[in-house]
């Protein structure tokens, strides 16, 4: 007999079901009146979409009695002002990271860094929206690296995301560093897209059943811009950048867009398929405020597959996976006269680039596992590059982990930089993002 129905119901309808359990409806009736001091009595007992008055967890201190107040009063579990119910869930996560190093370019030793300090939160802020934001200290600076409203009014299978947070491309651009199997993200993606890509916009998603085993996402998201973090270290005087049009029209937005699926593969496998691509139609490349060329445009394409596996108890699995990379348009910039301050001395680079990563991780129990990741990717410059990496991961709960890492990096231009590395990553708090399979 197929175990779909029961697994992929609980999978995709766990959400939703959770939201009708905890939200009321719209015929809930208020609590009983009650006046203390000089707050005016609440409004009488009656439907929501009948009552007027102020949100209580809202409430001003001071109301002058029998005055009417502004907005719908909405009974969501928040009782007052001074009440915890409905509070957000908040959380804290530190990254930290030792390591030895030995470069064939760059500085050998042992170092020690603290990698980022993240601290967010998550609520329901309407019975058809939530939100959340997360904050992240890095390199002694403050940044909001995602900010958004996700509005399931929509119905079960359809989401409207809003606000800033990362791109929907592949299964690894979504999430944040910390929680990746692996100690950095893929060369392949740092290449073409970036460490982390977050945008400020829109993102539409959906998703709907094929058969018994199988269900489809996509997703369609507009951004001001897509382009990768700047390293805060680079010297802007050598280090060409990309600027996009401020205001924009609508060739100068930034584009997403992922169709994905899974089905269920023999008794106890699952099988995910996905392509993503993101568009760049407008942007100029600049050197220090000089620019170096415009109408430029730039598209990567993804397609990805995963595969896992669990066994019999339950208890041990094997996860496969990779994706395979191609930019195209004007994809890099490369110096081709002596002068590295002289925006004359760069040109586009307009060839198409070929990347990917393969990766296989087995976990004998929920606690411990070990893995592989291989990736390469072409830069455009005349360099090519390969990277590996092996890992030792041991979860000592949800809350925190320690992982052992041996990772080489080889480049034709930079010759091998190869690294021993001991992870500790912490969790205080409910932790999650908005991440969608």
């Amino acid at each position: 007999m197929s175990r779909t129905l029961p697994s992929l119901s609980a999978t995709l309808a766990l959400a939703s079901l959770a939201h009708a359990q905890a939200v009321p409806t719209g015929q809930d009736k208020l609590p009983p009146a009650q006046s203390t001091g000089m707050v005016a009595p609440l409004p009488p007992q009656g439907p929501l979409d009948q009552v007027a008055g102020q949100p209580n967890s809202q409430g001003t201190t001071f109301v002058t009695p029998g005055m009417p107040t502004m907005g719908l009063r909405v009974s969501s579990g928040q009782v007052t002002r001074f009440s915890n119910e409905f509070n957000p869930a908040f959380s804290f996560i530190i990254d930290s990271l030792g390591q030895l190093a030995d470069n064939d370019t760059g500085s050998d030793g042992a170092d020690v860094e603290l990698r980022s300090m993240e601290l967010a939160a998550n609520a329901w802020v309407d019975p058809n929206a939530w939100a959340y934001f997360v904050a992240v200290l890095e390199d002694e600076s403050l940044a909001i690296e995602e900010a958004a409203v996700h509005y399931t009014g929509f119905g079960d299978k359809n989401r409207l995301r809003a606000g800033r947070f990362f791109i929907d491309f592949g299964k690894q651009m979504q999430i944040h560093v910390h929680e990746l199997r692996t100690l950095e993200r893929p060369l392949a993606l740092r290449a073409f897209l970036g460490d982390e890509v977050k945008g400020d916009g829109l993102q539409w998603d959906s998703w709907t059943t094929a058969g018994d085993a199988t269900a489809i996402r996509w997703s369609l998201g507009a951004f001001a811009s897509t382009l990768p973090e700047l390293d805060g270290d680079a010297d802007p005087t050598v280090t060409p950048v990309s600027e996009l049009a401020s205001p924009k029209n609508g060739d100068d937005f930034n584009f997403t867009a992922r169709l994905t699926g899974f089905t269920e593969v023999g008794e106890r496998g699952t099988l995910q398929l996905g392509t993503s691509a993101r568009f760049i139609p407008n942007y100029e490349a600049q050197l220090d405020g000089a620019t170096i060329d415009s109408d430029l445009s730039n598209t990567v394409y993804g397609l990805d597959a995963t595969f896992g596996w669990v066994g019999e108890t339950g208890i041990d699995s094997w996860t496969i996976g990779g994706e395979l990379l191609f930019s195209s348009g004007d994809t890099g910039l490369e110096l081709v006269g002596p002068n590295a301050a002289n925006a004359a001395d760069w040109a586009v680079n307009g060839d198409t680039l070929l990347g990917y990563f393969a990766f296989a991780e087995y976990a004998w129990n929920r606690f411990n596992a070990v893995g592989t990741q291989f990736s390469q990717a072409e830069l455009g410059d005349g360099d090519e590059q390969s990277e590996v990496e092996l890992y030792y991961t041991r979860m000592f709960s949800e809350f925190h982990r320690l992982r052992f890492v041996l990772a080489s990096n080889d480049s034709d231009a930079n010759g091998t930089n190869s690294r021993v590395a001991l992870q500790y990553t912490a969790v205080l708090g409910a932790h999650g993002h908005g991440v969608n399979w």
